[in-house]
C-alpha cells in the first residue's frame, strides 16, 4: 500500500476478506506489476518469495572455522553463532539426547551444502544440519553406538577424530578400528588431531590446526582433548565428521591393530598389531 499498488485499502480488505484470501496472506517479498489488477495483486500476495543464500561447510572443520566462514559469506554474524554453539542450548534433537551436560554443538555441525534464508539465526543452521546428519546415518544409530558399548555423543566423538586423520576413505573404518581397540585396552588414544585441537589457532601460520606438531607438543600441551595424556575419550567432537566417519566409527572394521601412521605423501596409512612392529613400520617410512 505504501507504494501504491493499491488505492484503495479498505476495499482491498474487503475483497481478501469476501474471496476467503485474507486468511492465506504470507510475510516475505513479493514481484508485482504496477499494472495489475485487485485480484492479482490478492493472488500473488499469496506466495511469498524467500531470498535464499547457499553455504558449503567442508567435512573436519572445528566450529571456529564455520563461524569464520559464516561470517566471510555475509550469512549471520560469526561471533553470535559461535557463542551459540559453544552454549550448547536452544536446539533440541534426539541424536543430542546422550550429549553430556553443558556439552558444546561441536562435532555436529554436519559438512553440507545447506540454502538458508537471508538473516538466518544460528538455531536455524543447527537445527538443519542435525536433520541433515540423521538422514545421512543409519536410522539405529544411536542403539548401534549403545551396542558397543558408547553413547552416540562419544561416537561422534571419535568419527571427529577420523575425519581428521583419514585421508583415503577406505581407510576411516579401520583407523576408527584402532581406536576402538585401544580403547578397549585402556591404552591412550595418541592421537595427532586432539593435540592440534588444544593448540587452537597459530598466529604465525594464520591456521586452526598447526603442522607438523613436535614431539614435545605432545607431552607439553595440558589439556583435556590432548589423548597423549588424558585417557579415554575427549570431552567433545574435535571437528564436524562427515556420514563416512560417522558410519567407520558405527561400523569399524575388524581388525588387531593398535597403532597407524601415514607412510607416503598419497595419505595412506601403515597399520600395526603392536607397537614393534609400529616401531619396523617408522623405520621403513623413513
Amino acid at each position: 500500500m505504501e507504494q501504491q499498488f493499491i488505492t484503495d485499502a479498505d476495499l482491498f480488505r474487503l475483497f481478501l476478506r469476501y474471496n476467503g484470501l485474507d486468511a492465506s496472506l504470507e510475510a516475505g517479498d513479493y514481484e508485482l506489476r504496477r499494472n495489475m489488477n485487485m485480484r492479482e495483486i490478492a493472488e500473488a500476495l499469496q506466495k511469498a518469495n524467500f531470498e535464499e543464500i547457499a553455504i558449503t561447510i567442508p567435512e573436519g572443520w572445528r566450529a571456529e572455522q564455520v563461524a569464520e566462514l559464516l561470517t566471510e559469506e555475509n550469512i549471520m554474524d560469526g561471533a553470535t553463532f559461535l557463542a551459540f554453539v559453544r552454549q550448547g542450548v536452544g536446539v533440541d534433537h534426539p541424536l543430542l539426547a546422550d550429549r553430556p551436560p553443558n556439552a558444546s554443538y561441536e562435532g555436529y555441525l554436519f559438512p553440507d551444502t545447506y540454502r538458508l534464508p537471508v538473516k538466518a539465526a544460528p538455531e536455524d543452521l543447527i537445527s538443519r544440519m542435525l536433520e541433515n546428519m540423521a538422514g545421512k546415518i543409519p536410522t539405529n544409530a544411536v542403539e548401534t553406538a549403545a551396542a558397543q558399548g558408547y553413547t552416540f555423543h562419544e561416537i561422534v566423538t571419535i568419527a571427529s577424530i577420523v575425519e581428521r586423520e583419514a585421508v583415503i576413505s577406505e581407510e576411516r573404518p579401520t583407523i576408527a578400528d584402532v581406536y576402538l581397540n585401544r580403547l578397549e585396552q585402556n591404552m591412550f588414544l595418541q592421537a595427532d588431531p586432539t593435540v592440534q585441537y588444544a593448540m587452537g589457532y597459530q598466529t604465525d601460520s594464520g591456521q586452526w590446526w598447526k603442522t607438523p606438531v613436535t614431539l614435545e607438543e605432545y607431552t607439553e600441551v595440558d589439556s583435556p582433548y590432548n589423548t597423549y595424556l588424558y585417557g579415554g575419550i575427549p570431552p567433545v567432537p574435535i571437528a564436524s565428521p562427515g556420514a563416512s566417519s560417522i558410519n567407520a566409527a558405527l561400523q569399524p572394521a575388524q581388525t588387531s591393530y593398535l597403532c597407524f601412521m601415514a607412510c607416503g605423501g598419497e595419505g595412506a596409512h601403515l597399520f600395526a598389531e603392536d607397537f614393534a612392529t609400529h616401531e619396523v613400520n617408522v623405520a621403513a617410512c623413513q
